[in-house]
């Protein structure tokens, strides 16, 4: 931990280059750096940095790729949207010039160590800019109010990429500290792994307190004990609060050193009495191996999770539900965990964002199962949770080197996970065994199930064979047609099918667009007659259309029917795809006033305002605070509309699309 590259880091801190020494190496590929600039202030003039001109410019080469599309040579700079381009309410309108083929000649200003981050361009981050045009007050507040737990996958993927992303801070009210404000949401995201990522990259002489405590607890709670430990004693030296006692303590428990431990628990009982009744009581179990009473196991800290496993007592099976992330992960990392509670945890772990996908497949294939067992996976009575039946499955399915046999197991799988409400991880966590499948004819009673998978797994390419694999095995003898019907809206969404209409047109006519009023102006347009298809994919996406929506009135909950339709018909709507005029009117009707997560008009504003400035980061943010808590069948279908479709306006179209198709997906589609 305090290695010498450490050291060097802290020295570079010091000579007011450490915060480019934690951007070159994420930007190493992509050609120059863009530097973090700060406006100088004439009365407080920032000498140059160690090896730039004396003038206060810096010069670099051209550049590979840029963070955003535009801009010019020399000192030139692009404008926005809106004319300026600046951090904050910066007035000067500055922005990094970044077309790729310049010589950029820029004003070398100060390093914000803010700006730090694990992810570029090239990685899935959003643009050193992506905040430009927001004040850093407002970037805070939203960073705050971005849900602790999204309900859906890529909505918390685009969540970790706003918080991990590099991004020069905005200039304003410095005393407010972004990187702090990201830190803290990952943590009540759970996401411990990408904590203790972040804070490596920083590189500060004095590090706040709530900071290195943030980096404890997040390598506590990912297993990096060594590494605790070692930051613990670095640290302690410099807080004098209970929580350095404590963690004092527990690694010197762990090194067996008593008589260390001992003074160090006096320390703690004289600076708050002992009205920290678990951490006494884990200090007692650690030293006599006794336990712990499961009355006092409630509420874990990081350090009380680390504590526990050197008890050798396992959590209490009452934990599992309703688990905040330093539980659920210690469940699943503890090896003193009964089997299928780990199974329960990890597969509960995985659906919250707290364990990777990969995570849960070695848990699940860490379980022993007899030879005869997974021969007859098919043939056996279910197993007692999902989870352990997940297991064998998996298992069955990667020894299994027949592909009918793998093929069998996965519809079988895949169809569990459905009634489970586990779809979606299962597609993930079966990606790669689908992979091993041939897509031909012998296989064309399988390809429906593998066209939703690959999609839900963002395997487009192999989407798209099992889709030409599905028309072609089409016929009245099988369920194929019926099923891609079903399956229709996703397949649009996806871009796996033609739906003759124009890049960029709506689909009412050839005049309008969807703008849900953010793209500026409405164009009046007379009302809508459908005209004559100008092409046959039109044509075809017409009658796909009519038998999507008769299959839509011959279900049972009709309710349920109706949601799925208008979040169908704004989702198309918002990707310019054609909506003929009356799949609207069979909305036209009672009740004409639903009020299922609307968002406040201040995020209504906001989003429209953010969009047309091509504010990346704060269009993000207020597409995930207005959509990402909420489970699919809740989802508002106008303010999804509005999202997607500001997603597409700041060039985030990727994720609007797999927010979509997600959505589309989990709602049973």
């Amino acid at each position: 931990m305090r290695s010498g590259t450490t050291r060097a880091c802290v020295f570079a801190c010091l000579t007011g280059l450490g915060a480019l020494m934690q951007v070159i190496p994420a930007q190493a590929q992509q050609g120059p750096v863009p530097l973090f600039l700060q406006n100088r202030n004439a009365d407080t003039q920032t000498p140059p940095q160690d090896g730039a001109p004396a003038n206060g410019t810096a010069t670099t080469a051209p550049a590979q790729g840029g963070e955003t599309s535009g801009g010019a040579t020399g000192t030139s700079i692009p404008q926005g949207p809106n004319g300026v381009f600046g951090w904050g309410n910066n007035a000067s309108g500055q922005n990094y010039p970044t077309d790729p083929d310049a010589v950029q000649t820029l004003e070398l200003n100060a390093v914000d160590a803010e700006s730090v981050g694990i992810l570029d361009r090239n990685s899935g981050g959003l643009g050193v800019d992506m905040w430009s045009g927001t004040s850093r007050l407002t970037a805070a507040r939203l960073i705050d109010a971005l849900p602790d737990h999204p309900a859906n996958h890529a909505m918390r993927n685009l969540e970790r990429r706003i918080l991990l992303s590099i991004a020069a801070a905005p200039a304003d009210h410095k005393d407010t500290s972004l990187l702090a404000h990201r830190i803290a949401k990952l943590q009540s995201m759970g996401a411990y792994g990408d904590v203790a990522r972040l804070i490596s990259v920083t590189s500060r002489n004095q590090p706040e307190a709530e900071l290195a405590q943030a980096e404890i607890n997040a390598l506590l709670v990912t297993g990096q004990l060594d590494d605790a430990c070692a930051a613990i004693d670095g640290y302690g030296t410099q807080f004098d609060t209970s929580f350095w006692l404590k963690a004092a303590v527990y690694c010197q428990l762990r090194a067996k050193n008593n008589s260390s431990a001992s003074f160090s628990t006096d320390l703690v009982r004289e600076v708050e009495g002992e009205s920290d009744k678990l951490f006494f009581a884990l200090n007692k179990a650690i030293r006599t191996g006794s336990n712990v009473s499961p009355d006092l196991l409630v509420n874990l800290r990081p350090l009380d999770v680390a504590m526990l496993e050197l008890t050798k007592q396992g959590l209490p099976t009452s934990l599992l539900q309703n688990a905040d992330a330093p539980t659920l992960i210690a469940f699943v990392k503890s090896a003193n965990t009964a089997t299928d509670l780990k199974l329960e945890a990890a597969r509960l772990a995985e659906q919250q964002g707290y364990i990777t996908t990969d995570e849960l497949g070695a848990v699940y294939n860490s379980i022993t199962f007899s030879s005869v067992e997974l021969e007859g996976v098919l043939d056996d009575a279910s197993e007692q949770t999902p989870a352990r039946e997940y297991a064998k499955l998996y298992q069955a399915a990667a020894k299994s080197d027949v592909p009918a046999a793998r093929a069998e197991i996965l519809a079988h799988m895949y169809d569990n996970a459905r009634n489970n409400g586990d779809y979606g991880q299962v597609a993930r966590l079966c990606a790669p065994l689908l992979e091993d499948i041939p897509i031909n004819n012998d296989f064309a009673w399988f390809a429906t199930d593998a066209i939703a998978a690959s999609i839900y797994s963002n395997d487009l390419e192999r989407a798209g064979g099992w889709l030409a694999q599905a028309k072609a095995s089409a016929n009245a003898g099988n369920s194929i047609e019926s099923r891609l019907i079903v399956l229709y809206p996703a397949l649009v969404l996806s871009g796996l099918e033609d739906t003759g209409t124009a890049d960029g047109a709506a689909g009412n006519g050839p005049d309008s667009a969807p703008n849900y009023g953010l793209g500026g102006a409405v164009k009046p347009t007379p009302p809508m007659t459908e005209n004559a298809p100008t092409s046959q994919a039109q044509a075809r996406h017409r009658a796909r259309m009519d038998e999507w929506a008769e299959q839509q009135m011959a279900r049972d909950d009709q309710v349920e029917a109706r949601h799925d339709a208008e979040q169908v018909y704004s989702l198309f709507a918002a990707f310019g795809i054609e909506v003929p005029e009356k799949f609207w009117d069979s909305l036209l009707v009672q009740p004409y006033v639903v009020s299922d997560a609307v968002p406040n008009a201040g995020v209504v504003h906001k989003l429209a305002q953010a969009a047309r400035a091509n504010q990346r980061a704060t269009v993000a943010s207020l597409v995930v605070i207005a959509n990402g808590g909420i489970g699919a069948d809740l989802q508002n279908p106008v303010s999804l509309g509005q999202s997607v479709n500001a997603l597409n306006m700041v060039g985030l179209d990727g994720d609007a699309r797999r927010i979509a198709v997600e959505i589309i997906m989990e709602s049973g589609l």
